[in-house]
Order: C-alpha cells, then structure tokens, then sequence
C-alpha cells in the first residue's frame, strides 16, 4: 500500500510537469501547493525520478520539468503504434495467402511481445492472447529477432539463461539456439513446431527499420497438421515477402544484409 501510494504520487507530479504548449517548470515548493502534498515528500519522489531521468533539474532556478526519460518511453509507445498501423494490410494480405493466423511481434529487452494479430478463417487454429511475453529464443517469431540482433546484444541475451528453467516445451541449450540463429540467417526465417504451443507451427520474418536495424517480426502460425512441407516452403516465402515489403515501407533500404 505504502509502494502504490508513492508511485501514485509520482504519477502526480510528472502529469502536473506536463507542458501545455511550452516547456513547463516548477520548483518543489509550487508543486507542493498545488498537489497539496509535503514539501518532504514531493522532494523526496523528485529526486528518486530525477535519479531515473524522468525528471531534470533546472541548476539555475532549481526548478524540475519533465526529463529524456519520458520522452524515451513515449517514443517507444508513438514506434509500436506506428508500426502496427503500417503493418496492419501486409498483414490482411499474408492472412488471405494462407488461411493461418498472423502475428505482429516486437522486441521488449529480453522479450518478445505479440502486438497485434488477426485469427484465421479457419475452425482449427490458433489464437494466442495480445501482449504475449516469452524469452527471444523461444518460438519463431522471436527466434528471428534475436539471429537479427548485433553479435554483442546476442550474447548478452544468451549468456546467463537458466536453460532448466525455460518456458519452453522442447528442452534447449546455448549451443542448439545458436545453431539455429546461423540457419535463420541463412533462409531469411524462422520455423519451430511445439515449442510455445503443443501441435502448432510457427514461421517467422524479421521487420527492419529505416535505421538498418530489425524492430520486429511478422508470423504466419497454425496447427501443425496443416504446416506440411509443401504448405511451409510457400508459406514461409509468403511471410519473408510481406516482411520484405513492411520494412521497405518504414523506410528499409539495406536488401543485401550483411550475415550479423
């Protein structure tokens, strides 16, 4: 109660600090009187955010306004909205090509997230929840985000995994997600059976950025049943197509990717 009673007083302060119109800045005190909260304590959470930088202290008047912090966050909300608004008809169009369900997935530090979707036509199929979390080396969708990653930002992902302990239905090493890293980078996709979901198959396509860098992952997933050989060779040039064609449209321009 004491935890949620400071993070609603944070809350308060930053909204109180948000700018209308121009720059807004205000020093302890002003803050104090107009949440009609203690000098103490409005100090106190100031310096924990400021700590955090969602703050900033002016050094000349010593007031606060808002810090890089919230405006890093914002950006990062304005990124996913942006990008599932843009992804939305590549998606429609690899749902009508395939009759299976597809999945928008974006990073979040160690994660992979589902950020939108559209369900199959079909009786049969798969529907895994909006805001979905596992570690970027389970399943196809993240798989293919982390073979895209920088050497570096790979490693430090992999380096202390608890390989025991993972939410993941076939057992994994080090040594086997790094294998499959090298195979994704070389078909330009991802593929795994059974390892979120007992009896589906998911193919996954990396989404780049104007920057170069991959920001995501389009997914084409179903029962396994229905993933034959045959129906995986099109439905992964399918995914890699329209995965293709979202990163061309957010301004990707690299076609020769180097192998990372």
């Amino acid at each position: 109660m004491i935890l949620s009673g400071v993070i609603t007083k944070a809350i308060h302060i930053l909204d109180i600090l948000v700018p209308q119109g121009n720059e807004k800045e205000m020093s302890v005190t002003e803050i104090s009187r107009e949440l009609e909260m203690p000098v103490q304590s409005v100090h106190r959470i100031l310096a924990s955010l400021s700590q955090h930088g969602f703050v900033s202290q002016n050094t000349k008047n010593k007031k606060y306004k808002l810090g890089l912090s919230v405006m890093k966050y914002g950006f990062l909300m304005w990124d996913s909205l942006m990008l599932r608004s843009v992804a939305k008809p590549f998606m429609e169009e690899l749902s009508r090509k395939t009759n299976e369900t597809v999945y928008l997935a974006t990073r979040e530090n160690a994660e992979g997230v589902y950020i939108d979707s559209i369900d199959s036509p079909e009786i049969l199929k798969i529907s895994e929840p909006i805001g979905l979390r596992l570690p970027l080396f389970v399943g196809a969708s993240n798989r293919v985000i982390l073979a895209y990653l920088p050497q570096k930002t790979r490693d430090l992902l992999l380096a202390n995994v608890n390989w025991q302990t993972i939410p993941s239905l076939k057992p994994m090493s080090r040594q086997y997600v790094e294998q499959e890293l090298e195979i994704i980078r070389e078909q330009g996709y991802a593929i795994t059976s059974g390892e979120a979901t007992v009896g589906t198959t998911g193919i996954g396509a990396p989404i780049f950025s104007y920057e170069n860098t991959v920001i995501g992952s389009l997914n084409c997933a179903g029962p396994a049943l229905r993933f034959t050989e045959t129906n995986i060779e099109k439905y992964s040039q399918y995914t890699m197509k329209y995965a293709n064609m979202l990163s061309k449209e957010l301004g990707y321009r690299n076609r020769n990717r180097s192998r990372i």
